[in-house]
């Protein structure tokens, strides 16, 4: 076997032996550097003004991936009207170590919500869930898109069979939209429960370069929303349907954002 023929059968092998070598160097540097990160954000603010922690967690998702799953998953901190604390029993991320920056969420187990909705009022939810997944994608400007899909979420409060929420930044940058549907919602038992087969709105928030710094992780949720507030931005309600519940309107779901 000549020379030549030796450099074709065995370039190939060469070039994939040292590709795959270059990607588990990839992903043990990426995994390093991400488990430095969990240990110096745990019990501490990850974002100005919210805080994170857990009791345990496992990380993994070799050689491609980065997986992360915790254990007791917490997360509170000031929203833009008030407190929040919201805690899943079990609770995942799972990002590639390579294109794009989106990152993939799930949770399970019991869920444990508290909000602060307008006039103060401070609710609080214990509910589980069929299947809770949420993604996110970044981009150099910060967080460029948001989506959140839970179904068969119940409680003895209400039930839904499915709940969406959307947020994406316009590519211009000017505006936020959103996009909130909820299926199927039930609220109360017996005779005075109140049913609806489906309740959906888009919104659209102006003066979305108030929300950049929060959408970067640079400013808290509260200066973001006040900064909102006194640049003029509005809330504007697109294809809005209620489904013949007015108890449970757009204002009241959107309260909590802003």
């Amino acid at each position: 076997m000549n020379y030549s023929s030796r450099f074709w059968l065995y370039a190939p092998i060469s070039t994939f032996l040292l590709l795959a070598v270059a990607a588990m160097a990839h992903w043990w540097i990426v995994a390093g550097a991400f488990e430095k990160k969990l240990a110096a954000i745990k019990g501490h603010e990850a974002i100005p003004g919210v805080t994170l922690d857990w009791d345990t967690v496992e990380v993994g998702g070799f050689p491609f991936r980065i997986d992360a799953d915790f254990t007791n998953f917490r997360a509170q901190g000031a929203g833009a009207r008030g407190p929040f604390a919201w805690k899943s029993e079990k609770f995942a991320l799972h990002a590639l170590t390579y294109g794009r920056q989106q990152v993939i969420y799930e949770a399970g187990g019991q869920q444990n919500l508290r909000l602060t909705l307008a006039d103060g009022l401070t609710p609080s939810f214990s509910f589980l869930a069929g299947s809770l997944r949420a993604s996110s994608i970044n981009d150099k400007r910060g967080l460029g898109r948001f989506d959140l899909d839970i179904v068969d979420l119940g409680s003895r409060a209400f039930t839904i069979s499915r709940f969406q929420f959307h947020m994406r930044r316009d590519p211009d940058g000017k505006d936020l939209d959103l996009m909130v549907k909820l299926d199927d919602l039930q609220l109360g038992k017996g005779p005075l429960h109140l049913k609806t087969s489906g309740l959906s709105f888009y919104a659209t928030l102006t003066q979305a370069q108030a929300w950049s710094g929060l959408l970067r992780g640079e400013t808290s949720w509260p200066q973001a929303a006040n900064d909102w507030r006194a640049q003029g931005g509005t809330a504007s309600l697109s294809r809005s349907n209620t489904g013949g519940v007015h108890v449970v309107t757009p204002q009241i779901l959107l309260s909590p954002l802003f």
